[in-house]
């Protein structure tokens, strides 16, 4: 017998956004479209998937981050929280990206979120209502102990150097010097000899400089900076999670392992 696709009333792209939707509507049901440890810049959806897609009563999604993945242009009920915008400059690209890092950022869109579930559930509002603000105070208490890892680390005043740009966003809300980011958004610009020895000088010249690795993408690169500059330090975030983790829980987990 053939396997049908899910009927799902929500289908997220990425598993922070999927946390974020069970943060405020626990009991709502979501797919998320991203299997655990998969490329989201290499990721194409699956029959099945589109086929959820079609059913699905609403798609949440960043566009910014998942804007380059087919099929999704055709949902009819789409939910943007980070939408993907053309005119955004070169440069500051990367301020928009993986916005779900920034607890401020996430402060921005829950309320938004929160009005698009109650009305996908008018029976849940209060609860919805309530869950937005205990949402609101987490991510604060989470903002300030960033806050204050980034200063009892010497993250804002030694900087780092990152092997994808993931924590962009995040690290520059909080005053963190970025010397050098070896992974460029689109897979294909990556780093050459030259980035490299220039990312060496750095490190010669800013010893205390972090490095900053990420568990799903090849970090080979910060590791040759580590042979040859021993003293640094590799410290490896995960900026995705999985579709079962809460948005807390991520953060706290990349806090946790930011801890000297």
């Amino acid at each position: 017998m053939p396997i049908f696709a899910k009927a799902t009333d929500i289908i997220t792209t990425l598993p922070p956004i999927a946390g974020l939707v069970h943060w405020l509507e626990p009991d709502a049901d979501v797919l998320c479209l991203l299997p655990a440890n998969a490329d989201p810049h290499h990721f194409q959806l699956s029959p099945r998937q589109v086929e959820s897609l079609q059913q699905s009563k609403l798609l949440v999604r960043s566009s910014q981050d998942d804007g380059h993945w087919a099929s999704l242009g055709n949902q009819a009920h789409v939910f943007d929280l980070w939408p993907r915008t053309e005119h955004i400059k070169q440069h500051e690209q990367h301020r928009a990206n993986h916005a779900w890092l920034n607890p401020h950022a996430i402060q921005a869109v829950l309320p938004k979120l929160a009005a698009q579930l109650q009305t996908m559930y008018p029976e849940d509002k209060q609860k919805i209502q309530q869950n937005l603000a205990l949402a609101l105070t987490q991510s604060e208490a989470l903002w300030q102990a960033w806050v204050q890892i980034s200063q009892t680390t010497g993250l804002n005043k030694h900087g780092v150097i990152m092997q994808h740009p993931s924590w962009t966003n995040l690290f520059q809300a909080l005053h963190i010097p970025i010397f050098n980011s070896l992974e460029s958004e689109q897979h294909g610009h990556e780093y050459g000899p030259r980035k490299l020895e220039a990312a060496l000088r750095q490190l010669q010249q800013h010893p205390n400089i972090r490095l900053i690795a990420d568990n799903h993408h090849s970090n080979r690169a910060l590791q040759w900076l580590k042979n040859h500059h021993p003293s640094s330090t590799i410290t490896t975030l995960d900026a995705l999670g999985s579709c079962g983790e809460s948005w807390v829980h991520l953060m706290q987990r990349n806090l946790d392992d930011l801890q000297p």
